[in-house]
C-alpha cells in the first residue's frame, strides 16, 4: 500500500515539473502605470469668452466717436465770422467807424508821404549833391513849414544839421529829389540847427556853471 502511494507521488511530481519549468523560463513583463491624464472640465462650465471676437455691439461706447446716426453738420449754414472785427461784449453795439468824409482810404496822386521826403537827397542849382532831408518841421496848424538838411560829412558821420525855411526848398516829386539855391558852401557856413532838447540842454549847463561861479569860496583851512 505504501508503495502504490510513493509511486503516485512520483508520478504527479513528475506531471508538475514541466510546467514549473516553462513558467519559470518566461520573461517577466513590466506593465507600466497608466498615463496619468488633467480631470475632465465639467460639461456645465462654460469656456472663457474670447474678448478679440466680441460683438462690436455689446462693447461700451466711445463718448469721443462720433454718432453714425446723428444729421452731418451743413458747413454753408455756420455763422460766418470775421476774425478781423473786434470782439464786443455781449449786447454791446459795435462801434461805428468815422464819416467818410473824416477818412482818407487811399493816397491821392498829389499828397507826398513823410516817409517819401525823410532821406531825400538835395541838390543846387548846378547839380551838385549838398546833403539830404533830415526831417520836417511843422506848425501850430500842422502845416509844413521848413526843413532840416543833413549837410557834409562822410557816410552821415560828422554832417551838420541845417534848417531852411518851406519856401527855399523846391521838392520834384517826379525826379524824387529836392533842389535850393544853395551851394554846399554856403549850408556848411549856416549855423547848426538845434532841437527843443538840444536848447534845453545847453541851458541847464549854462544854468548849472553860473550856479558854480556864483557860489562862495570855501575859506581857506588853518593849521
Amino acid at each position: 500500500m505504501l508503495k502504490k502511494l510513493f509511486l503516485l507521488s512520483t508520478a504527479m511530481s513528475l506531471a508538475a515539473f514541466p510546467a514549473l519549468a516553462q513558467e519559470a523560463n518566461e520573461p517577466t513583463t513590466i506593465t507600466p502605470p497608466a498615463e496619468q491624464t488633467a480631470p475632465a472640465q465639467p460639461s456645465d462650465q462654460a469656456p472663457a469668452p474670447d474678448m478679440t471676437q466680441q460683438d462690436p455691439a455689446a462693447q461700451p461706447a466711445d463718448p469721443n466717436a462720433a454718432d453714425p446716426n446723428a444729421p452731418a453738420t451743413d458747413m454753408t449754414q455756420q455763422p460766418a465770422t470775421d476774425p478781423a472785427a473786434p470782439a464786443t461784449a455781449e449786447g454791446e453795439q459795435p462801434a461805428a467807424p468815422p464819416p467818410s468824409e473824416a477818412v482818407i482810404p487811399a493816397q491821392a496822386a498829389d499828397q507826398v508821404r513823410a516817409e517819401k521826403l525823410i532821406g531825400m537827397d538835395v541838390y543846387d542849382t548846378s547839380g551838385e549833391k549838398v546833403g539830404t532831408v533830415k526831417d520836417i518841421l511843422f506848425g501850430p496848424d500842422g502845416k509844413a513849414t521848413g526843413m532840416v538838411l543833413s549837410v557834409g560829412g562822410v557816410l552821415g558821420v560828422g554832417a551838420k544839421q541845417v534848417g531852411l525855411q518851406w519856401s527855399e526848398i523846391d521838392i520834384q516829386l517826379d525826379a524824387e529829389v529836392a533842389k535850393v539855391q544853395y551851394n554846399k558852401s554856403q549850408l556848411e557856413a549856416a549855423p547848426d540847427f538845434k532841437t527843443q532838447e538840444a536848447q534845453q540842454a545847453e541851458a541847464d549847463a549854462a544854468q548849472m556853471q553860473t550856479q558854480q561861479e556864483s557860489a562862495p569860496a570855501a575859506p581857506a583851512a588853518t593849521q
